[in-house]
């Protein structure tokens, strides 16, 4: 009796209604017409009519298998035979290690249980055992390596078989069943058993879709769970901002959870936070400060009642902040079966916005021929003179002439700044002065540098850019009138072009417009969405063209096929090039209203703002944000926590970056006890457990040295397909002759 592996493939089965409703529906209907004499002639007509009866039955018939043999193609066939042979078994062993396993039982925590329970079976197992064990919770982690085959022995499972200290992941038992399912399908032939110890918490049901198991895998549960948990848990802490200006006092807003039995009275919650003195240094290694270190700490306690499976929220009040990275935690000072969700971390970065320095060649600032009048207003998000607390980007502008150097782009020594020209518009965004001692204030420096149209920086200069652009910085370049290769030489030999820089192009009749642009890009995909505006509508009169590099990117291009947005990577910093002006000389997007947000995006990409900006959040079973230019931090702790020890990135917690925080946080769903039952498991994944262990032990005697043999017959199937479809278009054309 053969098997199928995509057993969903055999609901086409039903197509085989088809060819019978053509069959009755569209059959040859014969007029009874009186003539003379025909004897002899209704003798052959008569053996026709019988004759076509025949094979129009027979044309039904291929078609029907043609039908069920495509279906079955499909559903790739394969037969199960029984043939003796040696004592080969595949024990699959899977290992819930979810947060909630860490629930004390009779025998101490649960997934201790499991371990233990797990070690018996490796040890009573025969000598020609293959192993696959495989610790699970929202992920799969194999102890065993597939592709050992029989290399793996037990004495080398039981080694790597051992509890981790803390778990905090969530539930997943679709992934762990795909992971097993695809193990059983590729072992060759002989007994399968699959081992699952859990607890069965109902949240872990509803996340992924999977394929039965084959139907020769014995699956054996092992419940460890709990009926009744006594559980309080901070399940959500959150702010209406997660950056705000230092002296701004936020909000924090934190939610209970009662899963306990019993109403609780004057319960206390607790909130901590403090100010973080030092940074980590390094954008790859993330660090992390004991709340006993933190500077300038505020404690604040609440009492509330807790009626069973209820949720209380409450909010606390924060005082003003001081500048810096702000780390807090709410805590539940409860005593109940489940510590790893009584308290929740929480970050809040007090700093100003990101310092952008525009650079253009011209002072003149009226709104008609200023090149950076429009990117400024887009910055400030304000009237001229005015600033807006809310807008992440603080420009300051330089006039690039003769005699003027850059300010120190780092932020060290800004004593040494010189030669900083005056803007003579008041109502302009701040321009640097040598006196006022604004550099000296910024402890970073600037974030990010804009060229707005500049041309022949000087060689010192461009060194001292391109050192800030490796070090991490961001570069965002326009083009214009004056950016030539000539003009731009000195930025070519820092590093700090995209490519082969050609002559400008001037349209004489239609204007270009953009045509191609990632969508994918964290620039671009937000812009993508017609909702919030077409980018096919921005129409440009010149550009400049670009060859690029072999190391660059193009992110987006003009109906020509030329590049308007590149992108490189630098050391640790990004550059962008957009080859039109910021300005109203080359095209009408400083006058739409896709510029703002499109600058913002730009501009967004180079400080981390597209990627979650100065404080990001995620929960222990989502994946890190990509970083600026793909690359992803190591979420790896700077101090070691023992050989058994997680990684920070599976810890909760706030890990500290050079240019941002992660707040890790526990899945709330976890903290939900709510368990399954044995039937909405089985009825959930399509399996049956075996119900007693006897019966495994029994079955595995009477097999003894018989052996399963698979073999897949997808391909006999596709050869008598073909051969079906070739006789059903014989027998078609002989039956309408």
């Amino acid at each position: 009796m053969p098997n199928f592996l995509q057993t969903s493939f055999l609901a086409g089965l039903a197509a085989l209604a088809v060819p019978v409703l053509i069959h009755l529906f569209f059959r040859l209907k014969t007029k009874r017409v009186e003539l003379g004499t025909i004897r002899f002639l209704r003798l052959v007509l008569e053996e026709n009519a019988r004759r076509r009866k025949v094979m129009r039955w027979l044309l039904l018939a291929l078609r029907m298998a043609f039908v069920a043999l495509l279906v079955g193609l499909f559903a790739r066939p394969f037969l199960t035979a029984a043939a003796t042979g040696s004592d080969k078994e595949l024990l699959v062993i899977l290992i819930d290690q979810s947060a909630t396993m860490q629930l004390k039982g009779e025998n101490g925590r649960l997934i201790d249980q499991a371990i233990a329970e797990a070690k018996k079976l490796i040890e009573t197992a025969g000598t020609q055992t293959r192993f696959e064990v495989a610790f699970f919770d929202h992920d799969v982690h194999p102890l065993t390596d597939s592709k050992a085959g029989d290399g793996v022995k037990s004495d080398a499972v039981l080694a790597k078989l051992q509890a981790p200290a803390a778990t905090f992941g969530a539930t997943n038992f679709g992934a762990v069943f795909a992971w097993a399912r695809d193990i059983c399908v590729k072992a060759p032939a002989g007994v399968k058993q699959l081992h699952l110890f859990t607890d069965l918490q109902r949240s872990g049901l509803d996340w992924t879709e999977v394929e039965p198991l084959p139907a020769e895998v014995k699956p054996h549960l092992h419940d460890l769970g709990r009926p009744v948990v006594n559980n309080v848990a901070i399940t959500e802490v959150r702010t209406t901002r997660l950056w705000v200006r230092p002296g701004e006092s936020p909000t924090i807003r934190a939610s209970v959870l009662h899963g306990g039995t019993f109403a609780l009275e004057e319960v206390a919650i607790v909130l901590e936070i403090g100010r973080v003195e030092g940074r980590q240094k390094s954008e790859r290694l993330a660090s992390r400060t004991e709340f006993a270190k933190l500077a300038e700490r505020i404690t604040k306690r609440e009492r509330v009642k807790l009626e069973p499976g209820a949720t209380v929220t409450l909010d606390f009040e924060l005082p003003a902040l001081s500048e810096g990275l702000w780390q807090g935690r709410v805590t539940v000072e409860f005593d109940d079966d489940l510590p790893f969700d009584n308290q929740r971390f929480f970050a809040i970065s007090a700093t100003p916005a990101y310092r952008v320095l525009v650079v253009s060649s011209e002072s003149d600032g009226s709104a008609i021929t200023s090149e950076t009048y429009f990117l400024d207003a887009a910055l400030r998000l304000a009237d001229a003179g005015d600033s807006y607390s809310a807008s992440p980007f603080a420009p300051t502008l330089l006039t690039y002439a003769d005699g003027v150097s850059f300010p120190n782009l780092s932020g060290a020594d800004v004593g040494q700044v010189s030669n900083l020209p005056v803007n003579s518009n008041e109502n302009r965004s701040k321009t640097l002065k040598a006196s006022d001692g604004q550099v000296g204030n910024l402890p970073h420096g600037f974030d990010t540098v804009v060229l707005a149209n500049v041309a022949d920086v000087s060689k010192p200069d461009a060194d001292q850019l391109a050192s800030f652009v490796r070090s991490g910085g961001g570069l965002l370049v326009f083009t214009g009138d004056r950016v030539s290769a000539k003009s731009c030489s000195t930025l070519t030999d820092a590093g700090l072009t995209v490519g082969e820089i050609g002559d400008t192009k001037v349209t004489n009749d239609l204007p270009w417009r953009l045509t191609q642009w990632d969508d994918k890009h964290p620039i671009f995909e937000p812009l993508s969405d017609p909702q919030h505006g077409d980018l096919r509508r921005l129409i440009f009169a010149a550009y400049t063209k670009l060859t690029p590099s072999a190391d660059a990117n193009v992110l987006a291009q003009f109906s020509t096929g030329d590049p308007a947005v590149l992108e490189r990577r630098v050391g640790d910093g990004t550059m962008l090039w957009v080859t039109t002006s910021c300005g109203r000389d080359w095209s009408d997007w400083c006058r739409s209203r896709l510029f703002l947000p499109t600058v913002h995006q730009l501009l967004g990409y180079e400080v981390g703002l597209t990627s979650g900006g100065r404080v990001r959040s995620r929960l222990v079973d989502t994946e890190p944000k990509t970083a600026v230019g793909g690359q992803r931090p190591d979420a790896v702790v700077a101090e070691p926590r023992g050989a058994d020890a997680l990684t920070s990135a599976a810890i909760p917690g706030v890990d500290q970056f050079e240019r941002f925080a992660e707040i890790i946080n526990t899945s709330p769903r976890e903290s939900d006890t709510d368990r399954c039952t044995r039937q909405e498991f089985e009825d959930r994944f399509a399996v049956k457990f075996v119900e007693e262990a006897g019966t495994t032990d029994s079955q595995a005697a009477v097999l003894g040295n018989v052996e399963l043999q698979q073999d897949e017959l997808w391909h006999w199937v596709g050869c008598v397909l073909l051969g079906v479809m070739l006789l059903e278009g014989f027998v078609g054309n002989r039956t309408t002759a």
